[in-house]
């Protein structure tokens, strides 16, 4: 079979054991488009990693890795990964697939607290390697509990609309909206891709789109009686003048597309 993605071949490293662990803290760490012969987990220790990856149906996604998430492979993905700093740390561990017979988990993961620590516990070099196969098997029992990320087509309107509906229902509920780039975190992108998604959906980029939602919700919450000072207390304001600023700033016709228009 004729394959038109570098093969990265782990089979030597993983042929004793049926894993294998790697660390890098290269610089500006960039390693583009590759396969193994076997499936990975890889997970940032320090700094973000960008990830991308076709999966089985050919489509290309992205995501965004900091520390506490982890992106699980099948053998033959095609992937990518970046350093979004000059700085990192990362692991990957390279796994035979009869290892994941019983894990369903895929994709980008949120991991939980125990399965940190597992991680956190390859990198101690008093680990006896004795231990490892115990250690091994106990995460991936772990990775099969752990909560998937969805993760969107990079440069998708979709991920525009989520990202806006996911304020406008923060709004909705009384709360002040998160910052654009906590916003992008949770949904697994980085801000320069949520930036990309919104003018492609929109026009206009996060921090003006944000800035309208929340004119429209303060608008609505004083046009049904409340208190200016309580609502810009809400919205996240240091007083009532700048919000009042906001208000002037933005024309009430302005308007976007309701949740999920």
């Amino acid at each position: 079979m004729t394959r038109c993605t570098t093969l990265s071949s782990k089979q030597k490293l993983i042929a004793q054991a049926g894993f294998a662990f790697a660390t890098s803290r290269e610089p500006r760490y960039a390693f583009h488009w590759h396969e193994h012969d076997c499936a990975m987990l890889l997970w940032p220790r320090a700094g973000v990693l960008d990830s991308a990856w076709q999966d089985d149906g050919g489509t290309r996604r992205r995501g965004r890795l900091v520390r506490g998430q982890a992106l699980l492979l099948p053998s033959y993905f095609k992937h990518s990964t970046r350093a979004e700093s000059v700085a990192q740390q990362h692991g990957e561990l390279y796994l035979a697939p009869e290892l994941l017979r019983n894990c369903n988990a895929s994709g980008v993961l949120q991991l939980d607290g125990a399965a940190q620590t597992m991680l956190d516990a390859l990198w101690k070099p008093a680990l006896s390697p004795s231990a490892l196969p115990a250690l091994i098997s106990a995460l991936i029992a772990q990775l099969g509990s752990s909560r998937p990320i969805e993760v969107l087509l990079a440069g998708s309107p979709n991920l525009a609309q989520r990202w806006v509906d996911a304020l406008r229902e923060k709004l909705e509920e009384g709360h002040s909206p998160p910052a654009v780039a906590d916003s992008a975190d949770a949904l697994g992108v980085s801000t320069r891709t949520l930036q990309r998604a919104c003018l492609t959906a929109y026009g206009l980029p996060p921090v003006a789109l944000r800035r309208i939602l929340v004119a429209q919700a303060a608008r609505q919450r004083i046009a049904l009686g409340e208190a200016v000072a309580r609502v810009s207390t809400d919205l996240g304001f240091s007083s009532s003048g700048h919000l009042g600023r906001l208000l002037r700033a933005i024309d009430a016709t302005q308007d976007l597309p309701g949740k999920g228009e």
